[in-house]
């Protein structure tokens, strides 16, 4: 029995501490599995940290290249927009001239980009349209008020109706002629041979006005027009370029007076025309016109310092009539906006964005109510009356509100950006476009600058800039007479030599 007892607590004991092993062991693994589970967890934790950082790193990276793109694209189809309205630009939506229009291959019906409308009228001249032909009746008038030297031949001819018909061949003749001056020896007298003889051959002031008409208006070059001459006198005469260049110089000099007139003519009329165009992207010519006088006057910059050098507008107390410069604002006593400038900028926004209609609205508004203008004025009238004319106005305030609200709808930043601006303007400037519905006598356009401008655009493309200030200055001074003369139904071949004679013209 105790043997039995004994073998039991040894087993047990054994067991016993069999079991402590097991546990201490158990709380071993049990430790070292914490501790792994710990640190698998700090590696995984870890490591989830870092990915999750390398994830929001290429998230942000990713963000900033998809802004930076988007901000790409925006910018390209911004320049897209642009280029397009480049290309698109013409006489008809910009300020540029209708010489720079691209000629279209296809047909594209007539007038489609301007503001003309097609009409059903056949090409040329329009019935009840008064002709520019020599008829037989102004040939008479002619030869009776003998203007010209009159030649009769006859001939034999079987008439159909059976008696004498007179026909008509106009021609011309260059004849070449010497004056020969001899000054006489008379030691009694105080006279001295005159500037223009000090060289032993001059040329006649007939030879220096065509050479002022032909090389400035006419844009003959000097080569050219030294050839003519000789072909015309059949060899005797041989200019050089040099003394045609002379001719003009001198011609500028003597026209210093008749100039001082024709700047008097302008400073005392109500209203006065103004632009400037480049030549040859090195002078700026600015002219200054009313419906009788223009003076151009040649400047290397554009802006104040040469209106003040000019000194025509800083002398003005009239009204401007310009296309919205607003250096313009400083001079005169009132501004007067072209409408038909501020029509292309409307057309431009019309052809070009499809999420706005003010644009055309504005067109039509002003447009209507210029060709309402020209009918009153017809009738005699030389004002719109006060209801029409607020009428006007309420209609353009209700535009210019429409236009603000339609802004918003513009995708195309350009063209947002653009729109704003000529919003703005005509917001700003909404008196001085609306000038011509109070008082008849004010213009709706500018456009007599365009025309009085153009000789120098065709000067500037057939024989480009000019070498100094002095030539631009010349140059401007002889087609200021041409172009007044015109203006005034003179003839400027004659208004040429009667300054070369020493003559002062269109005094008031």
């Amino acid at each position: 029995m105790m043997k039995v007892t004994n073998d039991f607590y040894r087993q047990f004991e054994e067991l016993s501490n069999k079991l402590d092993e097991l546990i201490k062991e158990n709380k071993n693994i049990n430790t070292t599995h914490k501790n792994e589970m710990k640190k698998l967890k700090q590696d995984l934790k870890k490591e989830f940290k870092q990915e999750k950082e390398e994830l929001k790193t290429t998230i942000t990276n990713l963000e900033k290249s998809i802004k930076e793109k988007d901000e790409l694209i925006e910018k390209l189809l911004n320049e897209i927009d642009r280029l397009k309205n480049q290309i698109n630009k013409d006489s008809s939506n910009s300020s540029k001239p209708p010489s720079t229009d691209a000629r279209k291959k296809e047909k594209s019906g007539a007038n489609l980009y301007n503001s003309r409308k097609k009409t059903d009228k056949k090409i040329g001249g329009q019935k009840g349209h008064k002709g520019h032909s020599l008829t037989k009746d102004k040939v008479e008038k002619i030869i009776k008020d003998n203007l010209v030297e009159t030649r009769t031949f006859y001939h034999e001819s079987n008439n159909r109706n059976g008696k004498d018909i007179t026909k008509y061949r106009i021609g011309l003749e260059v004849n070449v002629y010497v004056e020969k001056h001899i000054f006489k020896h008379n030691p009694k007298t105080e006279e001295k041979i005159p500037k223009e003889f000090y060289t032993d051959v001059t040329y006649d002031n007939s030879i220096k006005a065509l050479t002022i008409e032909l090389g400035t208006y006419n844009v003959v070059a000097l080569d050219r027009l030294s050839d003519l001459f000789n072909v015309l006198s059949k060899g005797v005469i041989d200019i050089s370029n040099g003394t045609l260049v002379n001719f003009l110089k001198e011609f500028s000099q003597k026209s210093k007076p008749t100039l001082d007139n024709l700047e008097n003519d302008l400073l005392n009329k109500a209203l006065m025309n103004t632009d400037e165009t480049t030549n040859d992207n090195k002078w700026y010519i600015r002219n200054y016109s009313n419906s009788e006088t223009v003076v151009y006057k040649p400047h290397t910059n554009k802006g104040h310092k040469q209106i003040e050098e000019h000194e025509i507008l800083t002398r003005y107390t009239g009204g401007i009539i310009h296309d919205h410069d607003t250096t313009m604002y400083k001079y005169g006593s009132n501004n007067y906006e072209c409408n038909v400038h501020l029509g292309r900028y409307l057309e431009e926004i019309i052809q070009n964005v499809s999420e706005v209609t003010w644009a055309k609205d504005l067109k039509e508004l002003l447009f209507k109510a210029y060709h309402d203008r020209k009918v009153l004025i017809k009738k005699g009238n030389k004002s719109f009356s006060n209801i029409k004319t607020n009428e006007i106005k309420e209609k353009y305030d209700e535009i210019i509100s429409l236009a603000k609200k339609e802004n918003k709808n513009i995708k195309s930043t350009y063209y947002k950006e653009k729109a704003l601006k000529l919003i703005r303007r005509c917001d700003k400037y909404k008196d001085n476009h609306l000038a011509f519905i109070y008082d008849f006598s004010v213009p709706f356009d500018n456009n007599p600058s365009e025309r009085d401008l153009r000789i120098i655009k065709i000067k500037t493309k057939i024989s480009g800039g000019f070498k100094n200030i002095n030539s631009a200055e010349a140059y401007c001074d002889a087609i200021s007479i041409i172009k007044t003369s015109l203006k005034r139904k003179i003839n400027p071949f004659e208004s040429i030599k009667a300054i070369f004679n020493n003559k002062v013209l269109f005094a008031n």
